[in-house]
């Protein structure tokens, strides 16, 4: 295990995670197999935990719901950043990636974590920004990019009225929400009507659930996002594209793009198999928006895009790694070693190549365990020659981690599943179906 009085040669990155999303384990891969000393904050059980190249996880508490470790986030955090001595805190999912940017203008704050995350996250003028649906377009319409009208309220009749000047359908978009979770379409008024009032419906215990995290956000000082009220879209025809982008003091280092070729749960669920583009307006969009937040760290962005005239339409941010950040080193752009560069300059640090993967013909990208969840029949489609499926072979602790997920959602398919990943698949099916409960072996500190 790594401890904290090792030299500054190799970069110290604090990985924080709030919600388990799968493939949130790719970016503490990427820049530990880059040299980087990578360390976790993360409740127990999280697929990040499971690498071979974290080598100290701090733990938070157990929770059923994101929201529950918030009150405990600041003080282990102070903790975790002390100890490790980190270079660089890098948030995992969107509710950490919001969290600490609270944190970094809290007084509450020790200073020098806020000048930590200040250094990792940017400037603090584009925390707003970056955390809200509405403030990305309210700050993109004054830069010059193509992106859809839009409208923010919680009046109800405002919604309507800008659909009805717009034209249906159109888009709702909840805040606090990523995923595809809290976005519909609407194709006539009654429509936007009823799902704009199920944003604050439903269940008993689904109103409960919305108080309790409004609550405990507002307490963690969050009330910008806790209350945002929600935001309507005109809907912009074309294909998901997402161009992610590693970032320092406002400016891009390096960027890839790509276009969705499979989501699921489909229509606004997560990338499941995407394809590498080359858009030079989703770049200039990109690199305008960077500069107006002066982001540093990992960004994403979400477009429509027109395949036939390659016209991008900005629809949102993510101010965080996603599941294709990792990614950019198979078609030439890699996001982690300019960052990791970046952060520890050229002349201290030399980072080992990383391991080449052809490019030529490759163009898509199969995400693992994303696409077989998403279609777990067929798999000889993972096979195609100018795909990269992207199986963590060189990480065991991974791909056992996702085995057992794959297990316990399709157990009659699993032996095929291992058979078309590994070619060892009849011995790994009987370890991990013999022994579900296999831990990581990633050490605590605190």
């Amino acid at each position: 295990m790594s401890g904290p009085s090792e030299g500054r040669a190799r970069p110290r990155i604090l990985f924080v995670a709030l919600v388990n999303d799968v493939g949130i384990d790719r970016v503490p891969m990427a820049m530990g197999a880059l040299g980087a000393l990578c360390a976790v904050l993360s409740p127990p059980g999280f697929y990040c935990t499971t690498t071979r190249f974290v080598s100290q996880w701090f733990p938070l508490p157990s929770h059923h719901g994101a929201w529950f470790g918030i009150p405990f986030l600041r003080p282990r955090l102070e903790a975790a950043a002390r100890f490790w001595k980190a270079d660089l805190i890098v948030p995992l999912d969107s509710v950490s990636a919001q969290l600490l940017r609270v944190l970094a203008k809290s007084g509450a704050t020790s200073r020098p974590l806020r000048a930590l995350l200040e250094q990792s996250l940017g400037s603090p003028k584009g925390y707003s920004a970056a955390c809200s649906r509405a403030g990305l377009m309210t700050l993109a319409a004054g830069l010059d990019v193509r992106m859809p009208r839009f409208r923010s309220s919680h009046d109800a009749s405002v919604l309507l009225e800008a659909a009805a000047d717009w034209g249906y359908p159109v888009v709702l978009k909840a805040e606090n929400t990523c995923g595809g979770h809290g976005v519909r379409i609407a194709t006539k008024p009654s429509e936007l009507a009823a799902a704009t009032g199920g944003l604050r419906g439903g269940s008993a215990w689904r109103r409960w659930r919305t108080a309790a995290r409004e609550t405990l956000w507002s307490a963690a000082g969050m009330q910008e996002t806790a209350f945002a009220p929600p935001m309507v879209q005109d809907f912009v025809p074309g294909v998901p594209a997402m161009r992610t982008v590693s970032t320092w003091q406002g400016q891009v280092l390096e960027g890839v793009s790509f276009v969705a070729e499979h989501v699921f749960p489909v229509p606004f669920g997560p990338s499941t198999m995407v394809r590498h583009v080359e858009n030079e307006e989703m770049a200039t969009t990109a690199r305008r928006l960077v500069a107006a937040l002066g982001c540093s760290g990992f960004v994403s962005f979400d477009f429509m895009l027109d395949e036939t005239t390659g016209a991008a339409s900005l629809i949102e941010l993510n101010p965080r790694p996603i599941g294709t950040s990792h990614l950019g080193q198979v078609f030439g752009h890699d996001l982690c070693a300019r960052l990791l560069t970046c952060v520890m300059g050229q002349e201290t640090w030399h980072h080992p190549p990383p391991v080449a993967i052809p490019r030529a013909p490759l163009t898509k990208v199969a995400l693992f365990p994303k696409e077989i969840e998403r279609n777990p029949a067929n798999l000889d489609r993972l096979h195609a020659v100018d795909l990269h499926h992207d199986v963590p072979h060189d990480d065991q602790g991974v791909l056992d981690a996702y085995l057992r997920r794959l297990a316990g959602l399709y157990p009659d398919a699993l032996p095929a599943i291992i058979e078309a990943i590994d070619a060892d698949g009849v011995r790994r099916a009987a370890r991990v179906i013999a022994d579900p409960a296999l831990e990581n072996s990633t050490g605590s500190a605190l």
